[in-house]
């Protein structure tokens, strides 16, 4: 027998069940927000990733040469191929530009729980438009999304990189190199979170300054007074940060969402394209990975050639999701009972099928295909889960009558053949 590669997933009908159930809910919940669905290829020239992550991200995606030469990959994200397509129609596009869409992406990493080498996610974006509004959008609809699928216990960590960037610069540290240890924290044991930081130059006064704003908690407006405190709210970056931080937790406030928010100036996110606002989810309690994460990438479009555009987007990993999902116990339960099971017996196939079709239109209908008698139909029929059976006899088509039985309650009412047609 050939075994499915390691890292990758088989769904089977009781498992796409819930999957697409998931998926409706969510698309349903970013429709009400005016996001139009939108579908890119499974493969991209290798450029596309590596001009925003560099060449290092072969390392971690499948790549490889087609017939033509050319240098190809499977997408490991879909927020690259997203900016293709706006650059391609920028100048016709009514801005905001929202897009959501669902996709299958790929990835060459070490499979565990909530992360695998082939994966599902959705990905959310606007396009057009540097605003808090426009940042309160965005996370709003992540909210909704998330409280769609029946889900409370989590939390939005919201940060702006902004402000990380305006204390290294003030110790003359460089920022990227300090995005990249402070993504770390909490990954790694702490004395080696230390020795990063050491490593790229932070001495013991700035260390104690940079765990002190990374311990500021709380709701964005309780948090933003002692940011104030610690930053030189002088500096422009500092105040123009804090100033949309601020807007946009009064709108979320303002709508009901603030107290699925708090501000964590950790979070930080590893991909270097993020100009300022950032956020990852997770549960209340963290005990696991993000559910997603996000920000504002400003700049992205520009880098792949277009116009200079802001951006500003998520993206939820479906393995995750499932796993919170599953554990909190809001996962759909598989229902594929059909509404009627026609139970025949004798030849009545004519009459039989003209009802089935006739049900059809309007119903799940399901039937015996394998010529079985009438006890194994109603023992299939229980099997399955159907809502409803039809017995149809031959004495019963000679009398013009037919017997409804309803498996979840067992009444049973006789019906005119006729009014059959329009159950």
């Amino acid at each position: 027998m050939i075994e499915k590669l390691r890292g990758v997933r088989d769904f089977y009908p009781e498992d796409y069940y819930g999957r697409t159930v998931i998926h409706e809910r969510l698309f349903g919940a970013l429709r009400r927000f005016g996001f139009k669905e939108v579908c890119t290829p499974s493969i991209e020239s290798l450029e596309l990733f590596s001009r925003k992550a560099g060449d290092s991200i072969v390392d971690e995606i499948y790549a490889f040469k087609d017939k033509g030469g050319r240098d190809i990959c499977l997408i490991p994200e879909l927020t690259p191929s997203v900016a293709r397509m706006v650059i391609q129609r920028q100048k016709e596009l009514k801005k905001p530009v929202k897009w959501c869409s669902l996709s299958r992406h790929w990835r060459y990493e070490r499979p565990q729980k909530g992360r695998q080498r082939e994966f599902y996610q959705y990905n959310v974006d606007i396009f057009g438009v540097r605003s808090s509004r426009a940042d309160f959008e965005i996370i709003a609809a992540g909210i909704a999304c998330l409280t769609s699928v029946g889900l409370e216990n989590f939390l939005f960590h919201i940060s702006n990189r902004r402000l990380l960037e305006s204390f290294f610069s003030s110790y003359g540290v460089d920022a990227a190199q300090g995005f990249a240890v402070v993504d770390k924290r909490g990954k790694v044991p702490e004395d080696e979170f230390g020795a990063m930081l050491a490593g790229i130059g932070v001495d013991e006064g700035c260390a104690a300054a940079l765990e002190e704003l990374l311990s500021v908690s709380g709701t964005i407006s309780e948090g933003i007074p002692r940011v104030e405190a610690l930053l030189d709210r002088e500096d422009p970056h500092v105040a123009e940060a804090l100033l949309s931080l601020r807007e946009m937790g009064e709108m979320l406030d303002a709508y009901g969402y603030g107290g699925h928010c708090m501000l964590d100036l950790s979070i930080v996110r590893g991909l270097a394209y993020y100009t300022d606002l950032v956020f990852e989810v997770f549960d209340k309690a963290k005990s696991m990975r993000s559910l997603f994460g996000g920000g504002r990438y400003d700049t992205l479009v520009e880098l792949y050639g277009g116009q200079p555009m802001p951006a500003v987007g998520f993206a939820i990993g479906m393995p995750v999701l499932e796993i919170l999902m599953k554990e909190e116990g809001s996962w759909p339960e598989p229902d594929f009972g059909p509404d009627y099971y026609i139970v025949t017996v004798g030849e009545v196939g004519e009459t039989a099928f003209k009802l089935i079709q006739s049900l059809r239109d309007r119903a799940s209908v399901e039937y015996d295909l394998s010529g079985r008698n009438m006890k194994k139909q109603m023992n299939q029929a229980n099997d399955i889960g159907a809502k409803r059976v039809v017995i149809l006899g031959e004495r019963d088509l000679a009398e013009g009558r037919a017997t409804v039985k309803d498996m979840v309650s067992g009444e049973q009412k006789v019906l005119a053949i006729a009014d059959l047609f329009t159950l």
